[in-house]
């Protein structure tokens, strides 16, 4: 039945694309055509039996326009401008112990994670808001062969609540521009650490404008950009300690720019764009035009903060009276 379904999903999506076609090229559409041209290449090239359920489900796989969109522009299995060599500073900067356990929020897409697991190879515990990008990230752990310690739970950033104590570290990754409520947020990263463990948050910070609407419109939420003493006030009352405010703007733009002037080469290299991926990508470099602007004038910054839940912090949480 698996794959009868299977064969005809692709068939599904043959007839789809070849539809999308023929609108783009300005000519009608054959159905029958497109039929027999489908299974005389299923006949020419026959699949071969997966071998197990997991290698069926990364045979048929396949990305979502949107999302092959992204990896057109910021690289394979990403969401966002980033590379592997400054993701995989991460544990250090947390302060991780090999055996130590790691949560990630908001990391969208495999690729960030399968730098980070490179350098921590403890187990890491993934915390994903985004409903349209859930399935690819399982799929790209599994992929990598991470899905043996590397675990993925989609969450409500307003809602979920953490295992009090429960990590040694905490990545969260874009996570507060996107929150509608972030004091919660902030009083769960706080619980969800081992006393004297950090954090390092990375977020956009800035005043609100109407620009924010253009420059997140591509955006898998609402933006939600609070002001930079906003944001360490969050912290605040959260009663982590603030170690580092560190300024990412112009790392940000530099990586952003770069991946821009490398998208020429990258729609070479993808040859013809499906009609859904190349709207996708326009919408996608629209958006991040503006998003640019608002960086590079510092109407947008993007931060990073190191944060740690201390010992005081805990023996005050602990001694605080119910309610």
């Amino acid at each position: 039945m698996a794959a009868v379904n299977a064969l005809f999903n692709k068939r599904k999506l043959a007839l789809t694309r070849a539809k999308l076609r023929a609108w783009w090229d300005g000519d009608a559409f054959n159905e029958e055509a497109a039929i027999a041209a489908f299974e005389a290449k299923l006949a020419a090239e026959p699949e071969p039996e997966p071998a197990n359920d997991t290698e069926a489900e990364l045979f048929e796989y396949e990305l979502p326009a949107r999302l092959q969109a992204l990896a057109v522009l910021w690289g394979e299995d990403r969401v966002r401008p980033g590379d592997a060599t400054a993701d995989k500073l991460e544990p250090a900067r947390i302060g991780l112990a090999p055996e130590g356990v790691l949560a990630v929020l908001g990391p969208g897409l495999a690729g960030p994670m399968v730098a980070v697991a490179d350098a921590h190879p403890g187990k890491i515990e993934v915390f994903e808001w985004r409903e349209e990008t859930f399935d690819a990230l399982k799929h790209g752990l599994t992929e990598a062969k991470l899905d043996d310690r590397v675990s993925a739970t989609r969450i409500d950033l307003e809602a979920h609540v953490f295992t009090p104590g429960s990590f040694d570290g905490l990545l969260s990754i874009d996570d507060f521009a996107y929150c509608g409520y972030p004091p919660h947020l902030a009083q769960q990263i706080m619980k969800s650490l081992k006393p004297g463990a950090c954090a390092v948050v990375e977020a956009y910070v800035g005043l609100k404008s109407p620009e924010l609407a253009t420059a997140f419109a591509s955006s898998f939420a609402e933006p939600q950009i609070r002001a930079h003493g906003d944001v360490l006030q969050f912290f605040a009352d959260a009663g982590l300690t603030l170690e580092a405010d560190e300024d990412m703007t112009d790392d940000f733009l530099f990586t952003a720019r770069a991946a821009f002037k490398q998208l020429g080469e990258r729609l070479a290299a993808a040859g013809g764009l499906e009609v859904p991926v190349a709207r996708e990508l326009a919408w996608e470099a629209e958006a991040w035009r503006m998003r640019l602007q608002l960086l590079a004038t510092r109407r947008l910054e993007r931060r990073r903060f190191i944060l740690r839940k201390t010992a005081e912090t805990q023996a005050e949480n602990t001694n605080a009276p119910a309610g």
